[in-house]
This record gives C-alpha cells, sequence and structure tokens, in this order.
C-alpha cells in the first residue's frame, strides 16, 4: 500500500523553482544552437560563423544552465532573508550577462562587448559562490559542507585561468602553450572541480536531511581533491609529453579511479537506504549520472597509458565527447535528480517522461556517434558512413527534451507534491 503524498516546503523554494526554469531555458538555448553547430556539415550556413557560434554555446551551456542551477539548489535552504534578497539581484545580473555573450560572441566573437559580458559574469559569480558558502554553514560540516567549501575554492582557483589571458596577450602569447594551459586551467577545475564537488555535495546534502550520517567517508573526498589537482598534468601533457609529466597524470587517474569507485558504492548503498524516499526517475538520473562519471574515470584511467594520453587529446571526437559525457551525461542528469527529489519535476506526468526520455537517449545516442567515429580515426578507417547526419540526428532529441521539461515545469507553476513511493 503507498504511502500518502510527501509535500515539499514551498518557501522560500517558489523563487528558486523559477530561477532553475531560467537556467533551464539556458540549457534549450544551448542545445539548439548545438544542433546547429552540427548542421554546418549537412548544410551551407555561410553566413555564420562556426567558432563564434561554438563560444556562444559553450559559454550559455556552461554558466548560463550548470552555473545557475548548481547555484539555485546550494542556495535553495538558507535562512538568511538578506541573502534571498541579494541572490535575486545577482541572478537576475548573472542572466543579463548571459543574454549579453548569447548575442555579442556570434556577432563579434571574442571582443569588447564580449568580454565585458564574461568578465561581468565572473565577477558576480565571486559574490554568488560567497553566498553558497554562507548560506550553507548549517550543512554537515563532514559532509555536503566540506564539498560546498571545496567546490567553491575550485571554482575561485579556476579563473586564474581566466585572469591570465589579458596579461599573456599583452605580452604577444596568444597562441602559445601558455595560453592554452590557461583556458585548460579555467575549464579543468571549472569541470572536474567546481561542478563536480558541486553536484555531489547536492545529493549528499539531500541524502543527510533524510537521515543518512554519512554517505561519502574523509578519504573518498581528499582522493577526488588530489587526484582533481594531478589531472590537470594531462593538459600541459599535450605540448610537453615529458614523462614525468605523464607519471603525475597517471597517478592522479588512478586516485580517480579509487576515489569513483568508493563513491559508486556509497551511493548505493545509500540509493538501497533511501530508495522510497524519492521518485523512481531521480534514481534513474542518479543511476545515469554515476555511469557518466564512471565512464569518465575509466576513460582518464585509461589515459594512465601514455599511447593512449597522446591519443586522447589529439582527436577532436574524443575531446569533445568527453567534455559533453561529463556535462550531460554526469552533471546534468545529477541537477535533474535533484529537480525531481524537490518536486519541480513530477515524473508521474507525461510530459517530465517524454523529456528526460528524450533527452537521456540523446545524450547516449551522440556520445555513441562521437567515441564510435573517434575510434575509426584512431584505427585509421577513416570516416563512419554518413557520420555528419549521424550526428546531427542524434543531437535533436537533447533539445526537444529539454524543451519538453521547460513546458513541464512552467505548466506545474502550483503543485509541488512529490511522492513518498517511486513511481
Amino acid at each position: 500500500m503507498a504511502a500518502p503524498p510527501r509535500t515539499t516546503p514551498s518557501a522560500p523554494s517558489g523563487s528558486f523553482r523559477a530561477w532553475f526554469g531560467i537556467a533551464l531555458l539556458n540549457l534549450a538555448i544551448a542545445a539548439i544552437i548545438g544542433c546547429a553547430l552540427r548542421s554546418f556539415y549537412v548544410v551551407d550556413i555561410s553566413f555564420v560563423r562556426f567558432k563564434a557560434l561554438l563560444q556562444a554555446h559553450s559559454h550559455v551551456a556552461m554558466l548560463g544552465w550548470v552555473f545557475v542551477a548548481l547555484l539555485v539548489f546550494l542556495l535553495e535552504d538558507m535562512d538568511e532573508r538578506k541573502s534571498r534578497k541579494a541572490h535575486r539581484i545577482l541572478f537576475l545580473l548573472v542572466q543579463l550577462a548571459i543574454v549579453g555573450m548569447l548575442v555579442s560572441f556570434p556577432v563579434q566573437s571574442y571582443g569588447p562587448v564580449s568580454i565585458a559580458f564574461t568578465t561581468a559574469h565572473l565577477l558576480l559569480s565571486y559574490a554568488l559562490v560567497f553566498l553558497a558558502w554562507r548560506g550553507t554553514r548549517h550543512w554537515r560540516p563532514a559532509g555536503s559542507r566540506r564539498l560546498v567549501r571545496i567546490a567553491v575554492w575550485m571554482m575561485v582557483i579556476s579563473t586564474i585561468g581566466v585572469w591570465a589571458i589579458g596579461p599573456l596577450l599583452a605580452n604577444g602569447l596568444f597562441g602559445t602553450e601558455w595560453y592554452y594551459w590557461s583556458i585548460q586551467f579555467f575549464l579543468h577545475f571549472q569541470f572536474n572541480g567546481w561542478f563536480w564537488f558541486a553536484s555531489l555535495a547536492l545529493f549528499i546534502r539531500w541524502a543527510e536531511t533524510h537521515g543518512v550520517a554519512e554517505v561519502i567517508d574523509p578519504l573518498t573526498i581528499r582522493l577526488w581533491l588530489v587526484s582533481t589537482v594531478l589531472t590537470f598534468a594531462l593538459a600541459i601533457a599535450w605540448s610537453e609529453r615529458h614523462g614525468i609529466i605523464i607519471a603525475i597524470n597517471s597517478v592522479g587517474v588512478l586516485l580517480q579511479f579509487w576515489a569513483g569507485w568508493r563513491t559508486a558504492r556509497s551511493i548505493r548503498a545509500t540509493q538501497s537506504q533511501l530508495f522510497d524516499k524519492a521518485p523512481l526517475w531521480a534514481w534513474r538520473c542518479v543511476t545515469y549520472a554515476l555511469i557518466g562519471m564512471g565512464l569518465k574515470v575509466l576513460m582518464q584511467t585509461a589515459v594512465a597509458v601514455p599511447q593512449v594520453a597522446v591519443m586522447s587529446f589529439t582527436i577532436r571526437n574524443y575531446v569533445i565527447g568527453f567534455i559533453h559525457l561529463n556535462m550531460l551525461g554526469a552533471i546534468s542528469m545529477m541537477l535533474f535528480a535533484m529537480a525531481l527529489t524537490r518536486g519541480w519535476f513530477i515524473s508521474t506526468d507525461r510530459l517530465a517522461r517524454i523529456g528526460l526520455s528524450l533527452f537521456t537517449s540523446g545524450v547516449l545516442l551522440s556520445e555513441a556517434s562521437l567515441f564510435i567515429q573517434g575510434t575509426f580515426f584512431w584505427i585509421g578507417w577513416g570516416m563512419v558512413p554518413g557520420y555528419y547526419w549521424i550526428q546531427l540526428l542524434t543531437s535533436v532529441p537533447i533539445p526537444l527534451g529539454v524543451i519538453a521539461l521547460l513546458v513541464h515545469l512552467v505548466r506545474r507553476r502550483h503543485p509541488r507534491v512529490v511522492q513518498a513511493y517511486p513511481t
């Protein structure tokens, strides 16, 4: 017999739910641009600059979707009224900066206007993560709060790479290894540091509020932290293929494999304890996030072999596939799981199920086509027949799924009831 429905707290989540919808809209826009980019290879779109549109796509996806959605969940249960007012203002200014980047990058690529909006977003992000630091003080010190602290530090540290670009350009170092290292420094500590630790913190915080004392032990957290720092060596290895650089990266990926194994076991154990506390689709999204994280870790573990390391950063299909696996397969799925646990997505609603299914299948098929083509290049078999059409068609379900979820979110503005048992 099913237990009665559980209603989530309504205040102040309404405002955060709205901002999550805006973040989801940013994801839909980024996904549509992604499809447009893949259509370049099958139709003539000569009036649009590919690289400039790619920059708009990446900035909106990273800063408009993942960044905003993470902050929405991190700040949702803060207990300070003044901070709630501050977050609304900051979210609004951040969204204006995202719109500015969306419009300016396709027009001028990196130029005065786009750089101004990017810089504004960066400065505003410091204020938002400061609110997250302060607003999560009541989280469990040895668990979710520690992960938030690490995530915030990783975010701040990653921006050193951005601030370094100006001096590098002023000294005529554009296109040098130092220039590309600075970009990779930012991306590495965003994806593998800030994004991953914050996502992990959200799940652990949810488990802690449902009575689980310790989801991930301190050793696992330290393993993640050390491996994140050491695996930056792979970004250096593309230009400095010294044995010591490869060795540092190899140690890092092996530690990451250990951390990933321990994390997966811990989360699966938590799932067995709390299975009836969240909808079935939430657990599916958590499982998909674990699979995405597991595949990412396995790939990076394979990079411990020097020959594989060289292949990993010279075949573009692998690079793109790895980035999308991280952002769409691991991070986005965890964010969807958090939306389901809060009742922002209702898994019994047909439109929500369609949206989640389309998004998941699109990510799976798109990733498969990228890695299969990359493997064809690696073994010397050339192009997969009809590859560019395959890439375009497999990517179409992703924006369709996001749009379906967005419509579902808008249609269910008021009900916020989560079934106590999975459905």
